[in-house]
């Protein structure tokens, strides 16, 4: 039985492999922010947000294979390439070289005495404000081309030595362990180069106060906020973390340089699929549009009052659904089958909606709490499972071995509950694995009548405004719902009816 079970849950592998596939393919039927509303290449700021929209959906990587990755190095050789040229693109790139900054600084000032004086001044008055946040130049050093080219070039001959992953690392490991404002200096002076050792550190480090500190460095090397308090409790203290592990998935490729083998995973892992799938794993969803949490955290929050409600209604309609459906089979065309029957063709017909709002109605009144919407929850499953349990009753009391239990003078009692009950809930029991995702859908109509916070309740609010990382992620959790309940109904089935387990055991020997 083991094998058997082991064989069903490896088949998982693929099949949710496929799903995460379809549900991939439908996120790209989702409407891109640039077509939604065109701008002119000349507002830059308005370039900017349109980009910003974009990256945290992936939709500057292709779909399923990227063929010319891109790292810090590419995007600095295209934007000097426009602020040579000084093109349209060139205010853009002028804003694009001041975000990078330090990131971009190894792979742009040694090729600053290559690049004409006019076009070099244009280039070093861009990274102005890199020089600002690092603390250092006078003002006409950063404002006048001439003198802003030659301080450059100076300060790349006194201070390449700080660019490097080592001496980033060992500034980033000191600080983590204790305050120093002569380290924060020194991390100041490398700017964005420091940014790859201090998420790595912020994924890392458990200590508020190292916490507080690795924050503070990278809210002022990125302009971003997000600095996380010493005192702040566990809750907010998650939060702001996962914010800046969110961001830097999204914008790691910025500013970092690519070597190695790194440029051929690149290939895979900077595309729209691969970083979608590789974030729904390691909980990298993003932050929601609408209140900017992390999806991951409220899918942790909402999810088990969704699955708990759903599971709770199963269980509901499974203990009613199947005494009726063996009592309308045991007593077949007799008033009380018809009786049955058109009471689960009643229950049927009613909307859920509408016996969810009856019952929260009476509930106003009675304070019932939760028990309610589990119940009005229950009655979307309850008539498939009467009426399968009736059908399954019907087909197994008129075997051969029932008959003849009969005929030796059982008692009614043993005959339905010991020869026939446990042959005919095989069908019902695998049926329920069908019916959990159809319950979890009916939740969200539930919730919203009775103002439950679960995912169908917050699903609503994300589609009110327009909150479409919220939406994907929930519509993968419900693909991948459905795929474990359509596997654990196979392992019910073969554990059930040993003739599965036999003929799965002889189609493998063969």
């Amino acid at each position: 039985m083991l094998a058997f079970a082991l064989r069903r849950a490896i088949w998982a592998i693929p099949t949710l492999f496929g799903v995460s596939l379809v549900v991939f393919l439908l996120t790209t039927l989702l409407p891109d922010p640039e077509a939604e509303a065109p701008i002119a290449s000349g507002d830059v700021g308005a370039r900017v947000r349109l980009e910003e929209l974009r990256r945290a959906r992936f939709l500057d990587l292709p779909r399923l294979l990227n063929v010319a990755p891109r790292d810090v190095r590419v995007t600095v050789d295209e934007c000097t390439a426009h602020l040579v040229v000084g093109d349209v693109d060139a205010r853009f790139c002028e804003e694009r070289i001041a975000r990078l900054g330090g990131a971009a600084l190894p792979h742009l000032l040694p090729r600053l005495d290559d690049i004409p004086p006019a076009e070099r001044g244009r280039i070093a008055l861009a990274l102005a404000p890199v020089a600002r946040r690092m603390g250092i130049g006078e003002e006409a050093d950063l404002t006048q081309p001439d003198r802003a080219a030659l301080f450059w070039s100076r300060f790349w001959e006194d201070r390449s030595v700080d660019f490097t992953e080592p001496a980033v690392r060992r500034s980033v490991q000191r600080i983590t362990a204790r305050e120093s404002d002569l380290i924060e200096q020194e991390i100041r002076l490398v700017d964005t180069f420091a940014l790859r050792e201090l998420m790595r550190s912020l994924g890392t480090t458990r200590d508020p106060a190292a916490l507080a500190r690795l924050t503070r460095m990278a809210a002022h090397v990125t302009g971003r906020s997000g600095v996380l308090e010493p005192t702040a409790d566990r809750a907010r203290t998650r939060a702001v973390v996962s914010e800046w592990l969110s961001w830097w998935y999204v914008h790691e490729a910025d500013y970092v340089v690519l070597q190695g083998g790194e440029k051929v995973t690149a290939s895979v892992a900077q595309t729209r699929y691969a970083k979608w799938v590789l974030g729904a794993v390691t909980g990298q969803l993003g932050l929601s549009t609408r209140d900017g949490l992390p999806i991951f955290d409220k899918l942790l929050a909402r999810a088990p009052v969704t699955l708990g409600m759903a599971l709770l209604a199963l269980l509901v309609s499974s203990l009613v659904g199947v005494p009726i459906g063996v009592l309308a089979a045991w007593r077949r065309g007799h008033p009380i089958d018809h009786g049955t029957g058109a009471i689960i063709l009643l229950v049927y017909s009613i909307p859920t909606f509408l016996v969810a709002e009856l019952l929260a109605t009476f509930g106003r009144a009675s304070g019932a709490g939760f028990v309610l919407p589990v119940l009005a929850l229950s009655t979307v499953s309850l008539s498939v499972m009467a009426q399968q349990q009736r059908a399954s009753m019907i087909e197994v009391l008129g075997q051969d071995y029932v008959r003849s239990a009969r005929a030796k003078g059982a008692r009614t009692l043993r005959v339905v509950l010991v020869h026939a009950l446990r042959n005919a809930l095989v069908p019902t029991a695998t049926i329920a694995g069908v019916q959990f995702p159809v319950l979890v859908g009916g939740a969200f109509v539930v919730e919203e009548v009775f103002d439950v916070r679960g995912i169908g309740w917050e699903t609503l609010r994300a589609i009110e405004s327009h909150d479409v990382a919220w939406i994907v992620a929930v519509t993968l959790l419900c693909a991948i719902v459905t795929t474990a309940c359509l596997v654990a109904s196979d392992i019910a089935y073969g554990l059930l009816d040993p003739r599965v387990r036999e003929r799965q055991t002889r189609r493998q020997a063969s």
